[in-house]
């Protein structure tokens, strides 16, 4: 039996007005940069790529109901000073909490700024930096703000292969390892964005795409945005230098092809196959309010469907946001006290790490048996953006994804704050890092995509 055909395609769009603003936030070199438990060197000696902050800002065509989108180059939203970061620039700007979302790269070869670190070696460099974070961020959306003109942001789905699955195993020990598994495929979705003004100018671009950015390890010594940065440089070449927005995907169970190496070319290799998977996409973007119609039959040699660009009758204007939460259990865990003594004894660097780690996750949950999870979903015309402090594995946007096959899905990790990984229920049955430190219990995933699923269903209406 045939099916009836489809007679139209067309992108995911908002229109309102947009606008975007880009600062340099790269630390000084000799400022406390070691985040791997493998590292020999505790500050950083140079730097591959400046560090970049960059604020989008998208309100309805009069003005109104705004929302600011801030991009950092950070491996997380500085957790030695998020809140006030975050509380200085809701109260100088006048912004209510769902409206605006920080949002890290999560490049592993930027400094993790916490107060642990603040006596060690280029510590005292830590203070000084983030002083001037909520002055700057306020500088940004104003800027932001005021360059807004009325704009379609088109969205398009693409493909990528520099992302492999990492939970691995040692070939000669069996061993879990965080690495390479080229038995499992890995989701190879790249989803970018195009901001364009009415002449077709493009605004800004952005480029969602869940990998790790691990391209650098512990023998790296610069200050690097990792592949974010060889990735933007490809984009914004060949898109008039409009700023390009790096969305870290649902990365928990990804790496890419070349990871944990001392060298940046790593990471520039990296970064341009991400680019030109992003221009390819973008290429495919029709025009701005414009969709493909079928027109009927031209006759030739055979029968030839004729489709044609045709404007769209309606292009959405929805903006909305809200804050949505999803109750979890928490695993059992070390107390604190049985944490700090074991780091009391603790010899080896990497066994402080990770006792500090654990400590950290401690802190985050409390002591009590369950913890809210609070995550930002917002809703731009045809499309969503779920943005939670987690890192979920892949799992959680592909299930989204295939839910709402219509709309635009981009899911951010990691944003304003870090609490845990979301790993599926099978990573559970095994010694992967992921689950070893997860907070919460192993249906934490499936209820946080339900609780998603529900939200976006519900805004979708």
């Amino acid at each position: 039996m045939k099916t009836a055909a489809r007679t139209r395609m067309s992108n995911p769009e908002f229109r309102g007005r947009i606008g975007a603003a880009r600062r340099d936030i790269t630390p000084p070199v000799g400022i406390h940069s070691r985040t791997w438990g493998s590292a020999v060197h505790d500050v950083a000696e140079g730097v591959h790529r400046p560090l970049l902050a960059t604020c989008l800002a998208l309100g309805d065509l009069n003005g109104g109901n705004e929302l600011f989108l801030i991009t950092l180059d950070a491996l997380v939203f500085w957790s030695l000073a998020a809140d006030r970061i975050r509380s200085s620039v809701e109260r100088q700007c006048g912004l209510r909490p769902e409206q605006v979302i920080f949002h890290p790269s999560h490049s592993h070869s930027t400094p993790f700024l916490d107060a642990r670190h603040l006596n060690q070696l280029g510590g005292d460099l830590i203070g000084p930096y983030l002083e001037g974070m909520p002055s700057l961020c306020c500088e940004l959306i104003r800027e932001a703000r005021k360059c807004a003109v009325a704009a379609t942001l088109s969205w398009g789905y693409g493909r990528c292969s520099l992302a492999f699955n990492r939970d691995a195993l040692d070939a000669h020990t069996g061993k879990d390892i965080c690495g390479l598994n080229l038995l499992e495929s890995a989701d190879d979705t790249v989803l970018v964005g195009r901001a364009a003004d009415a002449q077709g100018r493009i605004i800004a671009t952005l480029v969602n795409y869940a990998c790790h950015p691990v391209s650098l390890g512990g023998g790296n010594r610069m200050l690097s945005p990792d592949y974010i940065g060889a990735m933007r440089e490809v984009v914004e070449r060949d898109t008039g230098n409009a700023p390009c927005l790096f969305l870290h995907g649902a990365s928990g169970d990804l790496t890419p092809r070349r990871s944990y190496e001392p060298g940046t070319d790593a990471a520039d290799q990296n970064g341009r196959e991400l680019g030109y998977a992003a221009l390819a996409t973008l290429a495919s973007l029709f025009p701005p309010g414009e969709q493909l119609e079928y027109e009927g039959i031209e006759e030739s040699g055979t029968a030839l469907g004729r489709w044609r660009l045709h404007a769209k009758p309606h292009v959405s204007e929805v903006i909305a946001a809200r804050t949505v939460t999803a109750r979890l259990q928490v695993r059992p865990m070390p107390t604190r006290r049985e944490i700090q003594a074991r780091l009391a004894v603790a010899t080896e660097r990497y066994e402080i790490e990770r006792l500090e780690r654990a400590l950290g996750r401690r802190d985050k949950v409390g002591d009590g048996d369950s913890n809210s999870l609070d995550f930002s979903l917002w809703r731009l015309g045809d499309a969503f953006i779920v943005s939670t402090p987690a890192e979920p594995y892949s799992r959680f946007q592909m299930e989204l994804r295939k839910e709402f096959p219509d709309a635009a899905i981009a899911v951010l990790n990691l944003s304003d704050g870090t609490t845990t990984y979301l790993p599926q229920p099978s990573a559970f049955e095994r010694d992967v890092y992921q689950s070893r430190i997860a907070l919460y219990e192993p249906r934490s995933l499936e209820l946080v995509t339900s609780a998603a699923s529900r939200a976006i269903a519900d805004m979708a209406q």
